[in-house]
């Protein structure tokens, strides 16, 4: 059987754009009817002095292109048909429009065009592209709403056809190729990718939220826009770091800004063996839980790993463990029917067949859910031959002596992965540890860097382990805080999972829209809240996670979901679109004839 040819994808040179040009007179004045057909078989127009073109070829021969307009002094092919005043665009050095995508008659059923469009996308985001502005056939409206191109309501007739004017945010785009690898992949293995302005995969960092910086803004600039915003999609503590803590850093801020900390964190290491009752010599700090995981998760587990995960669980594991080192992942999933309760019984076969590591959180994170200290250390003990990595970042709201540090520091097996972010209202410090035999954390002492942890953070973690009345007082309180919000989420008709955290994990009826349409018209009133979508093949698309603040935001967060969020829903559920299968953003202007059966296996829209 033959190999198909991989299809080449690259910038234009000179001769490729002279074919261009032939392949345009013959589909845009031979078979649409756009243009007047004319002595020399080439359609060229004043754009393409500045224009740029990709090309899809197969055997050196050109069977598809698509155009891109940058910001110029001479306009855009939009402006031919409609008047900028009124559009809903910035004209400015970031609006890049995309089209003309046109793929060979001969070539139609190949995925040609999913390329094309897929690198017209990569290159306006690594030009520093912001907006997309394309014209759209009106035939296939309803794949480019899928894809996230809103439509304008603006049409014109050209030719035989009529078109729309539509308009997306590149990031709204990227965000979107973030849940569809397994097409991308499929895509790869077809594609010889000689486009050099940007390598075909996009490294994706996993999502964290924090969406609500952007209002804020991320330079820091316009600080007192935090009053105007409810932070509810990341789960920092609501409550302030101890008073002596603030008043520590207040007093010598300077000199903790300008002087260089302890190497090694020695006195903070010191600090937390003497409060969590362990040797100094299992404690390793690090600059928040996200650089022990990368550290030492890397360090530990190899390509040929086999390691068992938590679905739902907090993303990062998976993102390093299955992006970053390659490792064999598998998931041991959690039901909601069960609340997502992790069931011993079966973690405890799972993980007698034979697994390298077994990363959990507990409690679990975007669930709440935890499981008590004494039935997972009777699961532990059963489990010798396993490495245990434990994230216990909000055990202490489920109790302190829920904390399995002492029996990690006496295992050979277990480490536990403390942050103190949200405990210990210390997310800006960068403050966290981990806890394990003295062997293992002598192993990893000696690949990490020293300062790891930044001076002010080492100052604030020391002071606040020993102002253990105030927080297990907010510990307390953010408990009936909780239930609060959970009752009044719960009027809201939504599905709210018990939790012993400091947030909420919800299910939105089958009546509303999916938990990203909810957050996104949600944000427009200046509450963020988390779509969780991404933290689990389990867990459907109408979760998403609330974090628990003060009881008069709780308040004002659950007024704003009743009021005016609420009141649009049924609104916004008639413009959610299902996805294409193959999940490549539709978006650009389209000369392919659509009409067309496709197999099953086809990618041309």
């Amino acid at each position: 059987m033959t190999t198909p040819l991989r299809i080449t994808v690259s910038l234009a040179d000179e001769r490729d754009r002279a074919r261009v040009y032939a392949i345009r007179h013959q589909v845009y004045a031979k078979e649409l009817r756009q243009h007047a057909e004319n002595a020399t078989g080439l359609l060229i127009d004043k754009l393409d002095d500045f224009n740029v073109y990709l090309v899809a070829k197969r055997s050196d021969e050109v069977v598809g292109f698509v155009s891109i307009t940058p910001p110029n002094a001479h306009g855009y092919s939009l402006d031919k048909y409609f008047s900028r005043r009124g559009l809903p665009v910035i004209f400015d050095q970031r609006l890049y429009e995309v089209r003309l995508l046109t793929v060979t008659a001969n070539h139609r059923g190949a995925p040609v065009a999913l390329l094309l469009m897929y690198a017209a996308l990569r290159y306006v985001e690594a030009a520093g592209a912001r907006t997309i502005v394309a014209i759209g056939r009106r035939e296939v409206l309803p794949m480019y709403r899928r894809a996230g191109l809103k439509p304008l309501g603006l049409r014109v007739e050209s030719g035989e056809v009529t078109y729309e004017l539509m308009v997306a945010n590149v990031q709204d785009l990227l965000d979107r190729l973030a849940t569809f690898d397994d097409a991308l992949k499929r895509l790869e293995r077809q594609v010889d990718w000689r486009l050099n302005i940007a390598p075909f995969r996009r490294e994706t960092a996993c999502y964290h939220g924090g969406e609500f910086f952007k209002a804020i803004g991320d330079d820091f600039a316009t600080l007192e826009r935090k009053d105007a915003v409810i932070n509810a999609d990341v789960l920092d503590a609501w409550f302030d770091p101890a008073p002596s803590v603030v008043t520590k850093l207040a007093e010598y801020l300077p000199f903790a800004l300008k002087t260089s900390p302890p190497t090694n964190c020695d006195g903070m290491r010191r600090a937390i063996a003497h409060v969590r009752r362990v040797p100094v010599d299992s404690v390793l700090p690090g600059a928040g839980s996200s650089d022990l995981i990368f550290a030492g998760l890397r360090h530990w587990v190899r390509p040929r790993s086999r390691v068992l995960i938590l679905d739902p669980m907090y993303g990062e594991y998976a993102h390093v463990l299955e992006k970053v080192i390659g490792a064999r992942v598998d998931r041991l999933t959690l039901s909601r029917t069960r609340s997502y309760d992790v069931n011993l019984a079966e973690l405890s076969a799972r993980v007698r067949r034979g697994y390298d590591w077994v990363v959990l959180v507990n409690p679990n994170s975007p669930t709440g859910r935890h499981t008590p200290r004494l039935q997972l250390e009777s699961t532990l003990s059963e489990a010798t031959g396993t490495r245990w990595w434990i994230d216990e970042t909000y055990v202490d709201y489920a109790g302190s002596d829920e904390s399995l540090e002492t029996v990690a520091a006496a295992s050979t097996n277990v480490v536990i992965c403390k942050s103190m972010s949200k405990v210990y209202a210390l997310s800006g410090a960068r403050a966290a540890y981990l806890c394990g035999p003295a062997s293992m954390v002598d192993e990893l002492k000696s690949v990490c860097p020293p300062w790891s942890v930044s001076l002010p953070g080492q100052i604030a973690a020391c002071e606040a382990l020993k102002s253990t009345d105030y927080y297990r007082a907010r510990w307390k309180e953010t408990g009936a805080l909780r239930e609060e919000l959970r009752e009044d989420l719960e009027e809201l008709g939504w599905d709210v999972v018990p939790g012993c955290a400091n947030f909420l994990l919800c299910h939105l009826p089958a009546s509303a829209p999916d938990a990203k349409t909810l957050a996104a018209r949600a944000r427009s009133f200046g509450l963020f809240v988390r779509d969780v979508a991404n933290m689990g093949t389990s867990i459907d698309a109408r979760a998403l996670s609330v974090a628990v603040k003060d009881r008069r935001t709780n308040r004002a967060m659950v007024a704003i979901l009743r009021g005016p969020v609420l009141q649009n829903l049924t609104d916004l559920g008639a413009l959610e679109e299902p996805r294409s299968s193959e999940g490549i953003p539709l978006c650009f202007e389209s000369s392919i004839d659509c009409s067309a059966p496709r197999s099953r296996d086809s990618f041309s829209p």
